[in-house]
């Protein structure tokens, strides 16, 4: 068995933040709790009773972050209720406190208002419940009423029938609690209903409560065998790379170029400022791109990317109103119709800053799309009218002697999404101007949705590109992507892409400031977790390769592997609790060892040696660990 000795890489490793204890999503409310390297999905939200419709949860919640780290936003129970809600979020000693303020800017006209924690049924049925210092058993059968327990107390205790996991939610007072066994609410749990005000709250009037909640016990460690077939090469692979659109101004562009092994990156055609006005003339266009501007920015990059051998995309978002059937809609608008007459405007504006580009710096982006068209990021395009796209600008590009290929989809998200890009796939003529097909992975998708896009772009004989490579589009409020557990999001979504789409190359959203992998404090940059996590692949992985056949005995145990000639490397993702890991398949050898937790940055270890074709690792909890064979640079 293979036990870790810490011995620090030479990359500097960032200073070690404390355990996190607690997920939160981008609307403020609790998705899980973290104990042992395992997670517990319990799940929190604001909630009203009102007359003849008992226990609604309420609409129209949506915090967003503060700078001190809490949360603050609306709370609209019902039309015409308005409260101002505050959020604020403290972790000690593997608990997780969260102090709820709700101050009525009308009077909220309900029966109640609650505070509810959802708890996973699965998780503790058959187990039992104390409430108030009295015991209550948890049926694993639906019982007769949904109320397990009422009464006024201080805290609730559930403990899983086998004694190894135990919630526990603790108020600063005695509260009117209820207990519910929710089998008709979607998603089956066990739900606590804390009462933070007993009838209508008038103007003016607040309610609130501090809330403790923790969760304890032992983790699944039970261990787990995954195997490679290094004859069982799948698809061919490039690299891994990543988008470099917005705040591309920002040190974490430089850093990411400088310190991450970029193989594929995409970049912003910003159309607002090429051609603002629809009287200029087209060949005085470049008067835009001055010192400093945002053109001469992105530029600039393109040249620097192309000069470093990145292939790279370039996508538009925002139009100039001019341009659009409505022009009073505001260019960050979503779901925009470009105006019929003005087809032609476009085709001529998107040429000439092509040309410009060819002209002026030398540079020529790989392939050209309009991002996320499917849904109208903020261009809306039927699937017809995404096939002429293809068609009419491709003839386009190829007239003026562009080696620019259109993209085909750069749709979002992976489920089912494919079907958009289907009535282009069957046209002969566009498959002549296309260079790629591409998806963004938002939301995720079960492997079937993503292996439609890699069947995709096999039947066209096309490489397929995952163009944004994202977890969350609303992580941005608020920053809930700046934590070890996002990072861990990612790292699964990495795999299950990998294993199952068979991308040629990957786009992280994004290698800038924007979703960054590092936080700035000036012109410094510190890396965060996230960006070690993300530099294993990118820097770990045999450039070009192909992708090696895999498989896992264990859902929270996740294998991708890649080989160039004897070049091998293995990426083992383990997103629970510690556990001992055998490797099978691997060739005879000493592997070297790379791992990430939410403490070591990028750390190297002592050499893995192989007996008969196996290896036997203890892997920590929540924890990325790369193995490599001597060929890998």
């Amino acid at each position: 068995m293979i036990r870790w000795i810490a011995v620090v890489a030479a990359a500097a490793c960032s200073p070690a933040a404390a355990q996190e204890t607690a997920a939160f999503d981008s609307y403020g409310r609790l998705e899980r709790l973290l104990f042992d390297g395992e997670s517990l999905d319990i799940s929190t939200r604001l909630a009203v009773t009102l007359q003849k419709r008992m226990h609604v949860v309420a609409a129209g919640e949506s915090l967003e972050r503060t700078p001190g780290g809490g949360w603050q936003g609306v709370f609209e129970p019902e039309p015409g209720m308005q409260a101002r809600v505050e959020q604020a979020v403290a972790s000690s000693a593997g608990k997780t406190e969260i102090t709820v303020k709700v101050n009525a800017e009308t009077e909220i006209g309900v029966d109640g208002l609650y505070f509810v924690v959802r708890v996973p049924w699965a998780r503790f049925a058959g187990g039992s419940a104390v409430v108030a210092g009295t015991n209550h058993p948890l049926s694993r059968v639906k019982p007769a009423a949904a109320e397990v327990a009422t009464a006024e107390s201080a805290a609730v205790e559930l403990s899983a029938p086998a004694g190894d996991v135990r919630f526990t939610a603790a108020f600063d007072r005695p509260l009117p609690v209820s207990l519910l066994d929710e089998w008709d609410r979607p998603g089956h749990s066990y739900s606590i209903w804390i009462e933070l005000h007993k009838g209508a709250l008038k103007h003016g009037e607040t309610a609130d409560a501090k809330i403790t909640l923790g969760a304890s016990g032992t983790g699944e460690h039970k261990p787990a065998t995954v195997t490679l077939n290094t004859a069982g090469r799948r698809y061919p692979f490039d690299g891994f790379g990543g988008n470099y659109c917005f705040s591309i101004e920002s040190p974490t562009t430089d850093y990411t170029l400088k310190n991450m092994r970029v193989r594929w990156a995409r970049t912003e055609m910003t159309l607002l400022d090429w051609r603002p006005d629809p009287a200029e003339a087209l060949d005085a266009l470049g008067k835009h791109d001055t010192p400093g501007s945002r053109l001469r920015h992105e530029f600039e990059l393109a040249r620097r990317l192309q000069g470093m051998g990145i292939p790279y995309v370039v996508s538009v978002w925002r139009f100039p109103a001019w341009l659009m059937a409505d022009p009073r809609i505001p260019p960050r608008e979503e779901g925009q119709k470009l105006a019929l007459s003005r087809w032609e405007d476009l085709l001529d504006t998107i040429a000439g800053y092509l040309a410009y580009a060819k002209k002026q710096y030398g540079v020529e982006p790989n392939l050209f799309s309009f991002n996320e068209a499917n849904i109208g990021v903020n261009l809306l395009l039927t699937p017809e009218e995404h096939r002429e796209q293809i068609k009419t600008f491709g003839r386009r590009f190829e007239r003026l002697g562009l080696k620019t290929k259109m993209l085909l989809g750069d749709a979002t998200g992976p489920d089912g999404t494919h079907t958009w890009a289907l009535a282009a796939a069957n046209d002969p003529e566009v498959r002549r101007y296309i260079g790629a097909v591409a998806f963004h992975s938002w939301g995720g998708a079960v492997p079937a949705q993503y292996a439609a896009w890699g069947e995709l772009g096999d039947w066209m004989g096309l490489p397929l590109l995952v163009t944004e490579l994202g977890v969350d589009p609303f992580a941005w409020r608020g920053r809930i992507y700046d934590s070890f557990d996002y990072g861990l999001r990612e790292v699964r979504m990495y795999q299950e892409i990998l294993q199952h789409a068979h991308p040629r190359g990957t786009l992280q959203w994004e290698f800038t400031d924007d979703y960054g992998l590092a936080r700035e404090n000036g012109s410094e940059v510190t890396p965060t977790q996230r960006f070690w996590l993300l530099k294993h692949f990118t820097d770990l992985t045999p450039t070009p390769s192909e992708g090696l056949e895999t498989g896992s005995d264990h859902p929270d145990v996740l294998v991708t592997a890649f080989g160039k000639g004897d070049a091998l490397t293995l990426h083992i993702a383990n997103l629970g609790a510690s556990r001992d890991v055998t490797v099978r398949g691997l060739p005879a050898g000493k592997f070297r060892a790379v791992r990430t937790t939410e403490s070591e940055a990028f750390q190297e270890g002592p050499p893995v040696e192989t007996r008969g074709g196996a290896a036997v690792i203890q892997v920590p909890a929540r924890c990325l660990l790369t193995l490599m064979s001597a060929g890998v640079r």
